[in-house]
């Protein structure tokens, strides 16, 4: 797909400079995101992004679909069949996007019936921009589908429930799904804790390693049954969701 000349008010990302990862780390990344592992750190944040956007995407009609900073696209079964989709990120380091750029959007109008963008609107520097840089480039009656972190440490942009309903004020059919309680958010804080110390073990200690995956699955056995307990008997307690999930439907006209 051909690039839109840049117009004026182009949105512009910082581009993080990363080194391409090695193909074994991207079918890594793919797998860990797809199918993870009650041994990954996390688990049940996973666990639970996977099943719900299989839900939505489930009940998405599309042909042509533009997955937003799509990393190493670990998704794109679970899109509509038949779909042809077109990766955009900012570089190629997992070497699976389509189209690189800077400009947030560089496509041409109504391009799209779906765009998918999860775990990275928070890159965007001018959300409401943004929002209407997706509703340009997809068709009317066109589905947007995204996931944003809660919760999650070194996110330059966290999103409230309210704060998304404002940014698709006037959009159709809006519906926002808390994905993960309390149980689940403490669970993804755990496991990302012990993974930066895991990461951070001097080189005399690194024999210690074999013993983290024993602590991710404990976390991820704890955060299982709180998590039970949380959707049990806990239904109308205040909750810290690990993520929100959004679909919406681009107003006709």
């Amino acid at each position: 797909m051909d690039l839109k000349p840049p117009p004026a008010t182009s949105i512009r990302v910082p581009t993080p400079g990363r080194e391409s990862f090695s193909p074994a780390a991207i079918e890594e990344i793919r797998r860990s995101r797809r199918h993870p592992r009650r041994t990954d750190y996390l688990y049940l944040h996973l666990r639970y992004v996977v099943e719900d956007l299989g839900r939505v995407l489930a009940d998405v009609r599309a042909l042509d679909v533009l997955d937003v900073y799509c990393g190493a696209r670990p998704y794109e079964d679970l899109l509509p069949d038949g779909a042809r989709c077109i990766g955009l990120d900012v570089d190629d380091a997992y070497g699976s996007a389509d189209v690189v750029s800077d400009r947030f959007l560089p496509f041409e109008d109504s391009s799209f019936d779906l765009v998918l963008c999860t775990q990275a609107f928070y890159f965007i520097p001018r959300p409401a921009e943004a929002v209407a840089e997706i509703a340009r480039v997809l068709r009317p009656a066109g589905t947007v589908v995204m996931t944003f972190p809660v919760a999650y440490p070194g996110t330059a942009r966290l999103y409230s429930e309210e704060e998304l309903r404002e940014l698709f004020a006037g959009w159709n059919d809006l519906s926002i799904v808390a994905s993960g309680g309390t149980a689940v958010s403490w669970a993804m804080l755990s496991g990302y804790l012990l993974r930066q110390l895991e990461k951070r073990l001097p080189r005399p200690a690194r024999f210690l390693r074999v013993v983290f995956p024993v602590c991710y699955l404990g976390v991820n056995a704890v955060g299982s049954i709180l998590d039970l307990v949380e959707c049990r008997y806990l239904q109308h307690a205040d909750r810290l969701p690990a993520n929100l999930l959004l679909r919406a439907t681009r107003p006709l006209g």
